[in-house]
């Protein structure tokens, strides 16, 4: 039996797309199937060409058994297809996605067939006709694990070659077809268009998302003390970082809690780090002696009485201390030392929506 499946375009994206390629997929071998389009994205073409025949339309006469076809179409595209038997499958509830009221039934198809019993009670409700019901199949290839990357950093001089070095790596994984989402968390104005890498606004905490990732990443030439190595690894999350000098002093070994690479970014094995995340245990490097020495011991001090302020913004303000919206001149309570911070500000010159701060006592 000769088939037919006539698509006229295939998005970039899309379930119709999918559908047939998990038909080709499934129902390609042994069976004489040819997909036609008219255009349309040539990698979702290419996917369906090893399972089944792949023909451009022109208008052209095509003989066949079984045409099937997955859209409403004009009537002299229907007629080109010289089948016994026409078939539309109904892909969608058209009386919602469409506002369609009513769909008139084509005497040139022979049979609808509707994706779910959903679509087919809409189409029954638009028509007068019930539709059979044949389900979407589904042909997943075996997943891949997706590598979590997570950097937070400045890009800027002092860090060296940073982001060339970071497109260094992220071409290497797609090279070797391995899937990957880098959150990258800075105040850079430059617009990365490698896939996978998505810069982020900075945050002030970011151990959540460091803590989800398979690494962080630090490809920085110098680095005095990085505190993000350090964060990443007290969560248990392994570092990928270039070798200066101060990764060695925060006890970072390479194959047991990260990897270390040559400044000129050659001769990694990103199938090593993406097939061997490592496990490990640590504690950073301490000072906290020298601190409590250098800020001395504890004392009982007063606490801050509490005083209302008055605050006037052009635009009204979110108070940090209570997560609230003040209005305009508007009095509220705080501590006396928050409030001498305030008046820090009383000159209306000093921030743009400021004009005055009363303290009342």
């Amino acid at each position: 039996m000769k088939i037919v499946f006539y698509i006229p375009y295939f998005n970039n994206i899309g379930g119709v797309e999918s559908w047939i390629y998990y038909i080709a997929r499934l129902y390609g071998d042994g069976r004489d199937i040819t997909v036609y389009y008219v255009n349309g994205d040539e990698n979702q073409l290419d996917r369906l060409r090893p399972f089944v025949k792949v023909r451009r339309f022109y208008h052209q006469r095509i003989d066949c058994d079984l045409a099937i076809f997955c859209a409403w179409l004009p009537d002299d595209e229907i007629r080109c297809f010289q089948a016994e038997t026409r078939i539309q499958f109904i892909h969608a509830c058209y009386s919602v996605a469409y506002d369609v009221k009513k769909y008139i039934i084509n005497p040139l198809i022979n049979k609808y067939i509707a994706v779910s019993q959903t679509a087919a009670d809409d189409f029954y409700n638009l028509t007068g006709y019930m539709p059979d019901v044949i389900r979407n199949p589904i042909a997943l290839n075996e997943p891949k694990k997706v590598l979590k990357l997570i950097s937070a950093t400045r890009i800027t001089e002092d860090k060296g070659s940073i982001w060339e070095k970071m497109q260094i790596f992220a071409k290497k994984l797609l090279k070797a077809n391995i899937p990957f989402i880098w959150l990258v968390f800075t105040n850079s104005t430059i617009r990365p268009n490698i896939k996978g890498i998505i810069f982020m606004p900075p945050e002030l905490d970011i151990s959540h998302y460091m803590k989800e990732a398979d690494y962080l990443v630090q490809f920085s030439k110098t680095e005095a003390d990085c505190l993000s190595i350090k964060e990443s690894l007290s969560v248990g999350t392994p570092v990928l970082v270039t070798n200066f000098a101060s990764v060695y002093e925060n006890k970072i070994v390479d194959g047991k809690n990260g990897y270390i690479f040559d400044m000129n970014m050659e001769d990694i094995d990103v199938e090593k780090v993406y097939n061997i995340i490592p496990k490990f245990e640590y504690t950073p490097n301490s000072s906290d002696k020298e601190w409590k020495n250098l800020l001395g011991p504890k004392r009982n001090l007063p606490k801050d009485r509490v005083v209302k302020v008055r605050c006037v913004f052009k635009d009204g303000f979110t108070d940090l201390d209570s997560g609230k919206k003040r209005k305009y001149n508007e009095t509220w309570e705080i501590p006396i030392s928050r409030a001498l911070e305030l008046e820090d500000f009383k000159d209306p010159n000093t921030l743009t929506n400021y004009h005055l701060i009363d303290i009342i006592e």
